[in-house]
């Protein structure tokens, strides 16, 4: 994913924007971010979500990320379920893998949300 980081909220929160939206996050890297830059970016969502409490079925069939009220919330479409709760979800171009309490049908779009620090972005060279 690429994104351009906007802000730098902490020694490790940043706030970026990406063709899909914006959020904060954690950032993960030796190098310190450098605000107003392009990066391309893995995303690494570590945290675990329980149906009609953090995830939920989403009716609008778009990928997207947005901040509201100190939560990054995410909506992608689920691509695989494994029978351990493992979620492979599509962010647009990309591949996200998140743990949830259950399964769910293949091909529907959900929306989850979690905190900055569960959020993790580690920068790549393409």
């Amino acid at each position: 994913m690429e994104i351009i980081l906007t802000a730098k909220l902490n020694d490790h929160i940043v706030e970026f924007e990406s063709n899909l939206g914006y959020g904060t996050a954690y950032w993960k890297s030796n190098e310190p971010p450098i605000l107003n830059t392009h990066y391309n970016i893995e995303l690494d969502i570590d945290d675990f979500f329980e149906w009609e409490k953090n995830i939920t079925i989403e009716e609008r069939n778009e990928p997207r990320i947005n901040h509201i009220d100190n939560k990054i919330f995410f909506s992608a479409k689920v691509i695989s379920c494994e029978d351990d709760g493992v979620l492979i979800l599509s962010l647009a171009n990309d591949i996200v893998l998140i743990e949830s309490s259950a399964t769910c049908e293949i091909n529907e779009f959900v929306t989850f949300f979690t905190t900055s620090d569960n959020v993790r972005l580690y920068p790549i060279e393409l």
